[in-house]
């Protein structure tokens, strides 16, 4: 009797071969994000973000059940999906990416980028990604030198958790995301 092995789907983002050079991985892991975007494709492009890592810096500072962790995640994972892809549609969309060379430490690279928005005005930013199980994640974005993590903790997040404690925070990104 022969017995048949269930077949199981790929992962998003499995792990590379080792021919690729980690750069290679990192940008192919940006390209994909984008790609994703572009076409709307909002849950696979959300499995490209370590939205764990993301909110561990925004969190940054505070001490949080993990229960109470588990739901800002969903909440940042719900906002990213419903607020920020939409805006990065908007500068992404046919519009050609320029990238530097990635710049690898360890677990962690940053890959610089740019783009020509409205045919003049050249927007730079980076990515930042790190590596989880042996796959590389957007992690954060950089705009102007300064990551959005640090801009949105510091604006956002540690004033709300002080004025409305963790779950009231919680509360107000899922409306944001939400509105």
């Amino acid at each position: 009797m022969l017995f048949a092995e269930e077949a199981q789907a790929p992962a998003e983002n499995p792990s590379p071969s080792p021919e690729v050079s980690v750069e290679e991985q990192t940008l192919a892991a940006v390209k994909k994000l984008i790609g994703f975007i572009r076409y709307k494709k909002n849950d696979k492009a959300l499995a490209l973000i370590h939205v764990g890592k993301f909110s561990d810096k925004l969190l940054a500072g505070h001490k949080i059940s993990a229960a109470d962790r588990k739901d800002f995640e969903d909440a940042i994972g719900e906002y990213i999906i419903n607020k920020a892809f939409p805006i990065a549609l908007k500068y992404f969309d046919k519009i050609d990416i320029t990238y530097e060379k990635p710049s690898v430490n360890g677990t962690n690279a940053r890959i610089g980028s740019s783009i020509l928005y409205k045919g003049s005005d050249q927007i730079k930013f980076a990515w930042i990604l790190s590596e989880v199980e042996g796959a590389w994640y957007i992690s954060d974005f950089e705009t102007e030198g300064k990551l959005a993590t640090e801009i949105n903790r510091v604006k956002n997040i540690d004033p709300s958790i002080k004025k409305n404690g963790v779950k009231g925070t919680i509360e107000l990104v899922r409306k944001a995301a939400k509105n």
